[in-house]
């Protein structure tokens, strides 16, 4: 039985770019021994990460305000107090619901 061929090709996304940008671009892509396509593409993806990570902490510190907690959401061990304190108040009403319905 023959393998089906998946479509490879992505979708192409064309920018514009200044002449000077384009020259940077070519020069990190040759120091890094990838295509300017590809660098924009490691660019982008490493771009999000650091926004979804912002946003988390965002969210994070928005929710210890609201549980009246004293934490610093910058700090990895503090974000760590937070999901367990909400873990542990998610898991309490679910006991509370669960013998309300026994």
């Amino acid at each position: 039985m023959a393998k089906s061929k998946k479509n490879k090709n992505k979708p192409k996304l064309n920018l514009t770019v200044r002449e000077e940008q384009r020259s940077k671009l070519e020069q990190m892509a040759s120091l890094e021994k990838r295509s300017v396509s590809n660098l924009i593409e490691v660019m982008a993806d490493e771009r999000w990460e650091r926004l979804v990570e912002q946003q988390g902490v965002a969210y994070a510190k928005t929710v210890a305000e609201a549980m009246n907690l004293k934490l610093e959401m910058d700090n990895p061990a503090d974000r760590e107090k937070l999901r367990r304190a909400v873990l542990d108040l998610v898991a309490g009403r679910k006991i509370r619901k669960q013998k309300g319905h026994g």
